[in-house]
């Protein structure tokens, strides 16, 4: 795709450590057109940052049911923050997510592709080739 469309935006979540003590965390939000089904999360805490991709629809569906059951969980809190679990083979973080903010977000990405159009925004010939290394 030759005009690729980026929606991001920077929010703070609270990162829940093992004590239940909050401790805020920059977290950029990233959608790109191009990768029409991924979210890229990436975590900043001083001079490290982690970035996580997973699913639209998964953060989408974990805000009022509850989603996930892999390495990436969501759910609903309260009516203002929903819980994001994130799991490695070594660790497990817990954040709180404000909802108005994940869900401007997601609305933004939305605009630039609609829900169930996904597939229009894929370019499948150019990533076989690629994969391939043709």
């Amino acid at each position: 795709m030759a005009n690729v469309t980026r929606v991001g935006i920077d929010t703070v979540f609270e990162f829940i450590g093992p004590d239940g003590r909050p401790a805020p965390v920059s977290v950029e939000l990233g959608y790109r057109a191009d990768d029409p089904h991924a979210v890229a999360m990436t975590f900043r805490m001083g001079d490290n940052a982690t970035t996580w991709l997973m699913s639209r629809d998964l953060l989408a569906n974990g805000m009022v049911h509850g989603s996930g059951d892999g390495d990436v969980r969501l759910r609903p809190f309260t009516a203002r923050m929903a819980i994001l679990e994130l799991y490695s083979d070594e660790d497990h973080a817990v954040f709180h997510v404000p909802v108005g903010g994940l869900q401007a977000f997601l609305n933004s990405t939305y605009d630039v592709v609609p829900p169930g159009r996904e597939s229009d925004f894929l370019d499948i010939d150019s990533a076989l080739r690629s994969l391939f290394g043709q």
